[in-house]
């Protein structure tokens, strides 16, 4: 009979943007009580890792949970592991990243507790194979990866270290045994021991090593806390596993591996099979169909980026942060305070949907853009930055972008629908079309259908021919059976004037459903805090154009409906104050206060128009539970527009942004 050695532990993490409250929760349930059971239990020889935020967050709330991890450190009843500091999917961030923020997390736990790591936790599980190189570099010896990604052959044992390689640079990979360690808690822990017993029925000179790293938040968060602790499963566990001490030994994988001299098989992992990643980057979201959930995984993990646009996007914005940030040159503490806040916007929550809500989460998707404007802002050299309009493939379609980078405002334009998709407001660092659109999902029960999905993103400027029978809630409700062309068409870049700045844009269309009778020639104007948008619309035909015209904006504020009060006027009178959903005549001008950033943005029109405005919400999941949630406000002016044979009409409208004057 081989004698079993286990690698038992956790892997801690909570998103950084979270609530208060839900950290507090996780502590009280779940990080502070597995704490005191392995203080009561150093036989165990767990093996731990603790994300930055979550360090940062403990730091600040509960400084005691460092003292003891310091004191089972000294005892050596512990290891920690190191890892990247600030989350992130590791494959998914450049490699200079990787090796800085796992840097950053083995300088940080040296201080703490007066040892650096030799092993690294892996976001997600999520692996590429240039990992072991990166992780080489970093000074790393050995991570975990889940069984489920490896080839399936019949060389590959769950039990056993592999050899991960990438350039010559090589890491010893621990196989967790996930099929194992999703049964804790749902059979009696004695199961869970029988289970490994049968591993230790082989040759005698085989070696056998068990790795079963949990999910810390699942040994008492997410309502498991009663049968983890008050029903003392946890507790029956781990005498199970004392009682077990004739064949089973708990180890360290640090110590193991300096005592082990045992040649392992090289092996290449194809890439990640974490189960919540890959099923929810395949979700339908192309139907409002009542078929069954998709039980197919995703081709590669990376279609996430392309399920959801606000995903793209925001991955766009983290590669361009990362392109400035490297353009640093000299002054070392600046490039430091930018890396630092890029590597924070890279936790990797708020990239996809995933069992938190991620991206549909409007708080953690602020959180990042809020990170990585502050990265921004620290590449910028006070008194010799200056306004710029560039041109680039930002979000990496083939096509260029144009980006309005001012002292006080970023505004980010895409050529199609010549629409605003980026509106960065940098005294607050707040990105105020960080919107989410609607999709539907799998999960989604027939009321949230009912409801609609959007069949463009959730941006600002886009253009739409009205029919006369159209309302709000034909944008609400029913968005994705729009049939008006402008939103999807590509709009043709006229002229650039990058000392201005400006930019003018051309479409040719369809008024009325079909043909191109139609050109709408459409100018951004760029000043310190005011942007201007102006409309020329030329009839290109010989008789007379009715139609309605209306420019859609979209903007995220404060979740809070009395933190984001719209006055129907030019300045925040209270006798102008107007409810949250709505629809107005005769407007020329409107204002909404983000009481919550101190924010004032005003509206102006150059004639006035119907108006109307509510509040955007989406329902998305987190864990078991359906969550609606504000993204945004739409506001859309209107126009009943005549214009005679070869004749031209205009229309401009003016967004200027500030703070309140109470400040």
């Amino acid at each position: 009979m081989s004698r079993v050695k286990l690698i038992f532990g956790t892997a801690n993490a909570v998103p950084s943007g979270e609530t208060e409250h839900l950290f507090e929760d996780a502590y009280q349930k779940a990080f502070k009580p597995f704490l005191t059971a392995i203080y009561n239990h150093p036989e165990m020889r767990p093996t731990l890792f603790y994300a930055g935020p979550l360090l940062e967050w403990l730091d600040k709330r509960h400084p005691e949970f460092h003292t003891v991890l310091a004191e089972l450190m000294a005892s050596k009843s512990i290891e920690i592991l190191g890892g990247p500091y600030w989350d992130p999917m590791l494959p998914l961030i450049p490699a200079q990243d990787r090796v800085g923020q796992i840097e950053v997390m083995t300088t940080d736990l040296r201080k703490r507790f007066g040892k650096r790591s030799r092993g690294s936790w892996v976001t997600g599980r999520v692996w590429e194979t240039a990992l072991a190189s990166s992780l080489r570099a970093s000074g790393m010896d050995y991570a975990f990866l889940s069984e489920d990604a490896f080839p399936k052959v019949p060389a590959f044992r769950p039990d056993a270290p592999l050899v991960a390689e990438d350039q010559g640079k090589t890491v010893v990979v621990f196989p967790l045994m996930d099929s194992l360690s999703r049964r804790f808690l749902k059979v009696p822990p004695e199961h869970i021991l029988d289970s490994l017993r049968t591993l230790a029925d082989g040759p005698d000179e085989r070696e056998v090593v068990v790795s079963l790293i949990l999910d810390g938040l699942a040994l008492g968060g997410d309502g498991t806390h009663t049968v983890c602790y008050k029903e003392k499963w946890l507790e029956r566990f781990f005498a199970a596993v004392h009682q077990s001490r004739d064949w089973l030994e708990c180890v360290h994988p640090g110590r193991y591996l300096r005592n082990s001299r045992v040649p392992r098989p090289r092996v290449y992992v194809p890439g990640p099979t974490y189960d919540a990643l890959m099923s929810w980057t395949r979700e339908d979201a192309s139907s409002e169909s009542q078929l069954p959930p998709l039980t197919t995984p995703a081709a590669y993990y990376r279609e996430f980026l392309s399920k959801y646009r606000e995903s793209s996007l925001l991955y766009a914005k983290m590669m361009h942060i990362q392109v400035l940030t490297n353009q640093l040159r000299g002054d070392r503490y600046r490039k430091k305070n930018a890396k630092e806040e890029l590597w924070r916007g890279q936790e990797h929550y708020a990239y996809w949907h995933g069992p938190t809500g991620g991206i549909c989460n409007s708080r953690l998707r602020h959180g990042a853009y809020s990170a990585l404007l502050e990265a921004e802002k620290a590449t910028r050299e006070k008194g010799i930055f200056k306004a710029a309009l560039t041109s680039v493939d930002f979000d990496m379609d083939g096509d260029k972008e144009f980006l309005y980078n001012g002292q006080i405002f970023n505004a980010y334009v895409h050529t199609i629908g010549g629409a605003l998709f980026e509106l960065d407001y940098l005294p607050v660092s707040r990105n105020y079309l960080a919107t989410f659109a609607r999709y539907p999902e799998d999960y989604h029960p027939p009321a949230t259908r009912e409801q609609g999905y959007d069949a463009h993103p959730r941006q600002a400027f886009m253009d739409h021919i009205l029919s006369p029978q159209d309302g709000p809630e034909d944008f609400r409700k029913a968005a994705d059976r729009r049939t008006d062309p402008f939103p999807g068409l590509r709009y043709k870049p006229k002229e650039v004037v990058r000392d201005q700045p400006r930019i003018t844009f051309t479409r040719k269309g369809p008024s009325n459903g079909s043909g191109e009778d139609l050109e709408i020639i459409k100018t951004y104007r760029f000043r310190r805090s005011t942007l201007e948008v102006e409309y020329i619309f030329s009839n290109l035909t010989h008789r007379s154009l009715h139609f309605c015209w209306g420019t859609e904006i979209n903007l995220a504020l404060s979740e809070e409906m009395n933190l984001r009060p719209v006055y129907l006027s030019a300045e925040a009178d209270e006798a102008s104050l107007a409810p949250d959903t709505g629809s107005d005549e005769e407007v020329s001008a409107w204002t909404i206060l983000d009481k919550e950033r101190d924010v004032v943005i005003q509206f102006a029109l150059s004639d006035s128009a119907r108006l109307w405005r509510f509040p955007l919400y989406s329902d998305y999941r987190v864990g078991r539970e359906l969550r609606r949630n504000y993204q945004s406000s739409f506001f859309m002016p209107s126009w009943n527009v005549e214009i005679p044979p070869m004749g031209t009409q205009q229309f401009t409208i003016t967004m200027r942004i500030g703070r309140t004057k109470n400040r």
